[in-house]
């Protein structure tokens, strides 16, 4: 190929990025714009635990609201891990504040774009068949399709960590995908453990493409170059999760101890959490039912099929989902994605709350990158009809619920 085909390629992908993060910021910030809901909720949390990191603090001074917070030593902490704090501190520093619903739009418009990166790379590698279209459509799906829509118009601290984890993750498939870069793939994923710590559990997708990218290589080398992988891509995860425990021991003097028994929780959850714990098998099969089987109820009092802020089943959130069952054949990488995603789904099953307040599962966005490269590998170079209807499919059904979950009708 020659140098000006490849930069005549080159701009052609920068403006297909532009555009997804244009189109993707604007969607995202209409719904709460129309609902009158654009400033800063006072739930969000990290935009002042932000603030405290500038003045040399890990607790919340004045904190806007209490719910979920966690009080240690008179002082009240934000349990969940710091990555959102983190990233909106150079924000806060330069204009002195953040407006989370903003914050939150930004970084889903990044994440569609990085989705379509991811795929792109692996098509680079010739690994899947997917098109440039189908790149797009599934780019689309991931954007408007899934929970990732409503939670990119929010601005509260649950929904707003789990996005920003979404966008490391997305990065270290793609730098293991694209760049075989060991040890970027393994910052990205240890940035995404400092918002979630449970996608370590990501790592055998990272794996499988390692695997993959040996398997291409002399079969001398295959071996040596797999260790050196393994090794290169582990230290910053180890040294991502030894900055949690240190975080941890910083604010309640034990590095194991997040904040979470202790958190001002709702009483509806509050009983089960002192009773069972954090995690419990107790709790698997209200979680299973809410992901697989909860269904929209007949709200008597607007007179009309609602979500029942439960949660809706992810098949019926994102019908299009149903194709990872196309994704079946023996491959690394497909191994590492179905492994990573039964694996995400442990910690998700054994949890204490299943996500109240929500329209679909939340919790999905920790697995929805092995579930969209599950998808990219069973799509084909034609996506077939159905899943075209799926896709669309998907898409209005969400539209419905960032909707309904902004009160706009």
């Amino acid at each position: 190929m020659s140098a000006h085909t490849e930069s005549r390629r080159d701009y052609i992908l920068y403006a297909i990025l532009l555009s997804i993060v244009a189109i993707t910021f604007f969607f995202y910030r209409l719904p709460p714009v129309l609902a009158d809901r654009t400033e800063t909720p006072p739930y969000a949390y990290f935009n002042v635990l932000a603030q405290s990191f500038l003045q040399g603090r890990l607790d919340l001074p004045q904190p806007p609201s209490t719910v979920d917070l966690t009080l240690h030593d008179d002082k009240w902490y934000v349990p969940f891990p710091p990555l959102a704090a983190l990233l909106m501190t150079p924000w806060v520093a330069v204009f002195g504040g953040v407006e989370t619903v903003l914050f939150a739009a930004c970084m889903g418009a990044i994440n569609a774009a990085l989705v379509f990166l991811m795929l792109q790379g692996f098509a680079a590698q010739r690994w899947i068949s997917l098109s440039l279209k189908g790149a797009l459509c599934l780019t689309a799906l991931f954007a408007f399709g899934t929970v990732h829509w409503y939670m990119s118009t929010q601005g509260s601290v649950w929904f707003v960590a789990q996005v920003c984890t979404v966008t490391f993750v997305a990065l270290s498939v793609f730098f293991a995908a694209y760049h075989d870069a060991p040890i970027p793939a393994g910052i990205a994923l240890g940035l995404a453990m400092l918002g979630r710590p449970n996608l370590v559990l990501t790592y055998p997708l990272l794996l499988g493409i390692a695997i993959q990218h040996a398997g291409e290589k002399e079969p001398a080398n295959k071996k040596g170059y797999l260790l050196r992988w393994i090794l290169s891509s582990s230290i910053p995860i180890a040294c991502a999760a030894g900055s949690l425990l240190v975080y941890n021991g910083l604010r309640f003097g034990n590095p194991l101890d997040f904040g979470y028994l202790t958190a001002s929780v709702d009483p509806k959850v509050s009983a089960n959490l002192q009773t069972y714990g954090q995690f419990s098998l107790a709790y698997a099969w209200r979680n299973i039912k809410v992901m697989l089987f909860s269904f929209p109820i007949w709200n008597t009092i607007r007179n009309r099929i609602t979500p029942s802020g439960e949660g809706l089943s992810i098949w019926l959130t994102t019908p299009a989902f149903l194709f990872i069952f196309k994704a079946l054949r023996k491959s690394p990488i497909l191994i590492g994605a179905w492994i990573s995603l039964g694996l995400l789904l442990i910690p998700l099953i054994t949890y204490f709350n299943t996500g109240w307040y929500q329209f679909g599962y939340r919790f999905s966005l920790d697995f929805i990158v092995p579930l969209l490269v599950l998808l990219a590998f069973g799509t084909g170079e034609r996506m077939s009809r159905m899943f075209r209807w799926l896709i669309l499919g998907s898409i209005l059904m969400n539209a419905w619920g960032t909707a309904w979950f902004l009160d706009l009708f």
